[in-house]
């Protein structure tokens, strides 16, 4: 047979390397300060129709220098009334930023004293009034998304110094304690246990919370609003505070499942026991992120308080796990700055892969893995920032750190990963990190260096490109072997370079054996060989088999190579892409093998990939099989079904089927795919009675779009209530649905109804601290001010509303056709 050739045209990479090491300069840099605050309490209470906070703050504090003459605090926009040292008067100055104390003489070295701030302060962000400005609720409105009227606080970055004068800082932890003076109406959640609870001459109540254990700054919290508490218990007897909305008990145990075990899980993985004194969650409207891991005592958007149905689309389940490993990663130990963000991200992120592996089975646990391979090299297709490193941006700090964690996992194994993590958690207890305590537990307790290792996936972006290609070669000697040529073809720069990888090669032969050998890659370019002693034949190769490594492969394969390799009992990833290998080529060539694939997989994924290669075969002899998929099936694969194969007369069964499903995603799919195709079945689709209950009324609202889309409905009705969706009366989610309706109708809007019935607030969402409804508001607000006739309603309204000056500048910037 044919040598394999190497003098081939090789990449510029293997241009002579710099013995130079190069790096991203990172603008962020470790905060000074003067005090080692130990304790910091907080006394609030609230005029929350007028965003006001009345406080009064006071800081324990150990000096850190020889001398101190002043202190600065955090504390932009607040007003500070009084300022005392030890009970004294003290004096200060404020700025844009926050407030000098300057006391009447030095502070000394480890001198311990207290500073108390009194203040008022109508904060824009780190604290949220939301509803105040709505009628209250009744209990005869049972909607779980009009807007309520709660009180809620969001810490992380930094923005608690918009309503406490605080050293707002990750690289300080003390002790809180919290006091909030509130309407009794209403129940308050805080860090800590609930120390007492006492009622007030006025009828209010006061709540005293505090920790006992150390945190950042960062991480304190309030939520008030109207709950129901349920309790739990993990097995190892950790305290569970499950705060909900009351009127709606059975969404409680489908939005809380597996809280128990998975804080037994985390106890397990990391050999440290819950680090606090009582674990809660508390849901609540217009959250701008998923949720928020303050100490003890998380916060969650409202958006994933489901029911049984909703549970199958979207649920909490893998947010929950995120925000519970922060009580380790975060909480228990902290980043020292922004840089070693991913400290805390990455392990968040990686957590609740490791626990999907246990509820869901080595195929979903291999999907997630692939999903955040996907994320961290579609990042640097942009740019290559590194994890650590500032700018590195979402996809780096969350899958890709997750990704590199698998990798470490992976390379160390399970047993000593464990040891090395249980080792950095307790010598770094309440305390701050950075990236070299993590490298430097491995040196401890393993004795191995991988500075290598934490060089080329931490300090350095990029991310490799292996091109593989392999011959079936036979020698002079009689010998056989398969030579593996491994090609690292990414652009080489002053920070990216060849990385240095142990990685399986794997060749898989057609009576079902295999060779497989590991060896390390770290050059750019080099060739494997693999002996085939028993010269038996080669079904396909596997470069890194089911996907351990983080990075981007060539590697063309022939249709016999992918049909082995699809059918092969091997590792899920390497199934899967045989699969999308085949995109290319005819549905004659590989029909029986789809169908094969949707009779024998399990996995969404896979199931949704053949579906789609196979839906352009209309015969009925897939009916069978697309019936028997449905029924057994989980809901995101009966939702693709539906979506791909299309309404028809032979289908019709199958979307009777689906029109009643007891997910809300497989509904609306059978919904649009069907009034769609055959309008003289609307009246049935768009019965009100399939729309009813959804998420953030996403059916009822796609019903509406869909009743103007297709001349069906009694129209004024319907836009009447889709504007009321879309106003302040419901929280955001609900909201944005409607904006996107209103947009996709908007001619068939004005057809029927014309302008004259358009008017729509546009301004109040656009200004909302929530970017997720201010930007689609915006969005919509563009949109329409195509029309010039909704232009000229809108540059009216705007000039006749009582928005601020400065406000209507934020509108005008937004939408400049207003201007």
């Amino acid at each position: 047979m044919k040598k394999l050739v190497l003098a081939i045209l090789l990449p510029f990479n293997l241009l002579a390397q710099s013995p130079y090491q190069s790096y991203h300069k990172d603008p962020v840099q470790f905060r000074e300060h003067v005090l080692d605050i130990t304790k910091m309490k907080v006394e609030v209470s609230f005029i929350p129709e007028a965003k006001q906070v009345n406080g009064k703050v006071t800081h324990q504090f150990v000096v850190l220098r020889k001398q101190v003459d002043s202190v600065f605090f955090d504390a932009p926009g607040i007003t500070i009334q009084q300022a005392l040292l030890n009970g004294k008067k003290l004096t200060f100055k404020t700025n844009k930023a926050g407030v000098w104390v300057i006391p009447s003489t030095p502070l000394t070295w480890n001198q311990s004293a207290e500073i108390t701030f009194e203040y008022t302060a109508k904060p824009k962000k780190g604290i949220y009034f939301i509803g105040w400005n709505q009628p209250e609720l009744n209990d005869s409105v049972n909607d779980p998304f009009r807007v309520r009227r709660q009180i809620w606080t969001q810490g992380q970055g930094i923005d608690n110094r918009h309503w406490i004068p605080m050293y707002d800082d990750m690289n300080d932890k003390f002790i809180t304690e919290t006091v909030i003076k509130f309407d009794s109406k209403y129940k308050v959640l805080s860090n800590g246990l609930l120390k007492s609870k006492t009622k007030n001459k006025d009828g209010s109540l006061t709540w005293h919370y505090a920790m006992s254990k150390p945190h950042a700054g960062y991480l304190l919290m309030l939520a008030i609003g109207k709950y129901e508490v349920q309790t739990a218990k993990s097995k190892s007897g950790v305290p569970l505070q499950y705060w909900y909305y009351p009127e709606f008990k059975e969404r409680v145990e489908p939005t809380f499942r597996h809280t128990p075990m998975m804080v037994d899980f985390m106890e397990e993985q990391t050999g440290i026991p819950y680090p606090w004194e009582s674990y809660s969650q508390v849901m609540v409207q217009d959250f701008m992120y998923g949720a928020m891991e303050n100490t003890t005592a998380t916060i969650f958007g409202d958006f994933f308080f489901v029911d049984n149905k909703a549970f199958q689309d979207k649920n909490y389940i893998g947010v929950n796990c995120h925000e519970l490993t922060h009580q380790w990663f975060g909480d228990f130990v902290t980043a020292r700055d922004g840089r070693d963000a991913w400290l805390q991200e990455s392990f968040a992120t990686f957590y609740p892969k490791q626990l999907s592996r246990v509820l869901d089975g080595e195929e979903e646990w291999d999907w997630q893995r692939r999903q955040h391979q996907v994320s961290a090299v579609e990042a640097g297709k942009k740019d290559n920032f590194a994890v650590r490193h500032s700018a590195g941006g979402t996809a780096r700090v969350y899958p890709k750190g997750a990704a590199v964690l698998s990798m470490l996992v992976h390379y160390l194994g399970e047993e000593q990963w464990k040891k090395v993590l249980t080792y950095y958690l307790k010598k770094h207890a309440y305390a701050n990190v950075e990236t070299n305590d993590l490298q430097q537990a491995i040196k401890d307790v393993l004795g191995l260096n991988l500075d290598w290792f934490f060089d080329q996936w931490i300090y350095r972006g990029g991310e490799p490109h292996f091109r593989i290609h392999y011959e079936d070669l036979s020698y002079q000697d009689g010998s056989r072997a398969t030579e593996i040529a491994i090609e690292q073809i990414h652009p080489n720069s002053e920070t990216v370079q060849a990385f240095r990888m142990p990685i399986a090669l794997e060749v898989n032969y057609t009576d079902g054996s295999k060779s497989l050998i590991i060896d390390e890659i770290s050059k750019d370019f080099e060739v494997v060989k693999i002996p085939n002693p028993n010269k038996k034949l080669i079904a396909f190769v596997l470069f890194d088999p089911n996907s351990n490594v983080l990075k981007q492969v060539t590697f063309k394969k022939g249709l016999e190579e992918l049909k082995a390799q699809l059918q092969a009992p091997i590792g899920y990833l390497d199934r899967y892409d045989a699969l999308v290998g085949l995109r290319p080529f005819s549905l004659d060539q590989k029909r029986t093998l789809l169908v094969e694939t949707v009779k024998k997989e399990k996995h969404y994924a896979i199931l949704n990939e053949a579906i789609s290669q196979l839906t352009s075969d209309t015969s009925s002899q897939l009916i069978p099989v697309w019936f028997n998929l449905y029924k057994n099936a989980r809901a995101q694969v009966r939702a693709h079904l539906i979506k791909e194969i299309g309404y028809r007369e032979a289908t019709r069964p199958l979307f009777i089927e689906a029109i009643n499903d007891s997910s809300y995603d497989v509904v609306k799919s059978a919904m649009t795919v069907w009034i769609a195709a055959d309008e003289k079945f609307s009246e049935r689709v768009l019965n009100k009675g399939y729309s009813e209950g959804s998420m953030n009324h996403s059916l009822e609202i796609k019903r509406i779009e869909l009743a103007f889309t297709y001349g069906y409905g009694i129209f004024e009705d319907d836009f009447i209530q889709l504007k009321d969706y879309a106003s302040s009366k419901y929280e955001f989610r609900t909201r944005v649905n409607a904006f996107q309706a209103l947009k996709a109708i908007h001619s068939a809007i004005i057809a029927k109804l014309g302008n004259d019935s358009y008017p729509i607030d546009l301004f109040e969402p656009m200004l909302s601290f929530n970017s997720r409804l201010s930007g689609p508001a915006a969005e919509l607000c563009r949109f329409l001010c195509q029309d010039e006739k909704m232009r000229l309603y809108f540059k009216e309204s705007l000039q006749e509303s009582a928005l601020s000056f400065e406000d209507k500048e934020i509108v005008k910037n937004l939408i400049p056709l207003l201007k």
